[in-house]
């Protein structure tokens, strides 16, 4: 594991948000090494999208907090719209969005730190910051997002910074493939899954929720933020198919983003909203069959969907669309070619279930856990500062 080095985050992310690879690779990092995790730039046009946005500008001046260990978090206040369209913008939000960092850095005794981006906007943010190492953790192809982004620029930024930094870590082989010819040093290691949190789904004692245990089995789920990337006509074939079956949507549904009128219409969907991450494994644990349900393009192309081992860990079968990074494990998980496929591959795999396969999935979930991915990640980082000759530079 990674020790004695100073870290400053580049986030996409809060880091009391639904926790994704970012806060739980800097969880795992924090306890052994001083990371200051820099918030995720919201524009001054988001909070008319998402409300809750309007509380980032209680961030005017920057806001410095402690997390946990030696983890602490810069808020930024809000930076001006449009960065992915206009490269302009953009310069000048990373030239503030430095001076931010430098304010913060001094503060807490930072030092000859490593500079570890999820944003290729900021390959801009360079020119203005002296790090001593680069790190692009590439979890998503950026340029295919839907809203404000005109995907050339931000595939330029993209190659910019993969150009510029001293490592590339891809959390799908399609990423690591896109980007390999842009820099030697591009490795694709997979996301992993908070597996000994999850397992607590496979406790007898862990009752059930009372808004899923309402409804009769088989019970059917989703969990997870959706967004457009949930198939919303694979739910609904899904719950046409048998108006026994009931399926669960768990988790916050974006505004705009989902039809979820077409969900609300269907009698034997149910939405469930917002839980706890405390909450989920009692939710995995009320399922039968675990969905990942997801519309094929260029996005979820390149995607690793961390519930994957999640679900996995509470040994509930899973039955995946859309996810071509998911293809290696086909016979571990059942994959759907379609909407149209899921009911079939549904009832197949409620009538294959046993405990035999339910450990065996998680056997599996306990081979991706996230302290093993951190332990992988940590090996790369420490040859990239071999090779840039600062092995012995650690506090």
């Amino acid at each position: 594991m990674l020790r004695g080095r100073d870290i400053v985050v580049l986030s996409s992310l809060d880091y009391m948000a639904h926790w994704t690879s970012k806060q739980q690779i800097m969880h795992r990092l924090a306890p052994t090494n001083r990371v200051l995790y820099v918030e995720e730039p919201v524009t001054m046009a988001a909070p008319f999208k998402v409300p809750e946005r309007w509380t980032r500008w209680a961030a005017v001046p920057p806001t410095l907090r402690r997390a946990e260990f030696d983890l602490w978090t810069l808020t930024p206040p809000p930076v001006l719209p449009f960065g992915n369209v206009r490269p302009q913008i953009n310069r000048v939000n990373q030239r503030i969005m430095a001076s931010y960092i430098r304010w913060a850095l001094p503060r807490l005794g930072l030092r000859d730190y490593i500079l570890w981006s999820y944003l290729p906007a900021t390959v801009s943010i360079l020119p203005h910051l002296d790090p001593a190492a680069v790190v692009y953790h590439c979890v998503d192809e950026h340029s295919a997002f839907p809203g404000f982004v005109t995907p050339e620029v931000v595939w330029r930024y993209d190659q910019e910074l993969c150009a510029r930094a001293d490592l590339v870590v891809c959390t799908a082989d399609n990423l690591r493939a896109a980007r390999a010819g842009s820099n030697p040093y591009v490795y694709h290691v997979p996301n992993a899954g908070d597996v000994e949190h999850f397992k607590q789904a496979l406790d007898p004692a862990l009752p059930l929720p009372a808004d899923a245990a309402c409804y009769p089995a088989p019970r059917l789920g989703v969990i997870g933020v959706h967004d457009e990337r949930l198939d919303v006509q694979a739910v609904k074939a899904i719950a046409q198919a048998d108006p026994g079956w009931n399926v669960l949507i768990i988790g916050p549904i974006r505004p705009g983003d989902v039809d979820e009128a077409t969900l609300r219409s269907l009698p034997n969907v149910h939405l469930l909203g917002r839980k706890q991450v405390a909450e989920l494994p009692a939710y995995v644990k009320g399922l039968d069959v675990a969905l990942i349900p997801y519309k094929t393009g260029e996005l979820t192309r390149n995607i690793f969907p961390l519930k994957l081992f999640e679900y996995l860990a509470g040994g509930v079968p899973v039955v995946v669309s859309g996810l071509p990074e998911l293809e290696r494990y086909r016979g571990q998980i059942d994959i759907a070619a379609g909407p149209s496929d899921f009911p079939e591959v549904i009832r197949r795999v409620l009538a294959e279930d046993s405990p035999e396969k339910r450990a065996a999935r998680v056997r599996l979930a306990e081979q991706n856990s996230w302290d093993h991915r951190v332990e992988a990640i940590s090996d790369l980082v420490e040859a990239m500062l071999v090779r840039k000759g600062l092995a012995e530079g650690a506090r």
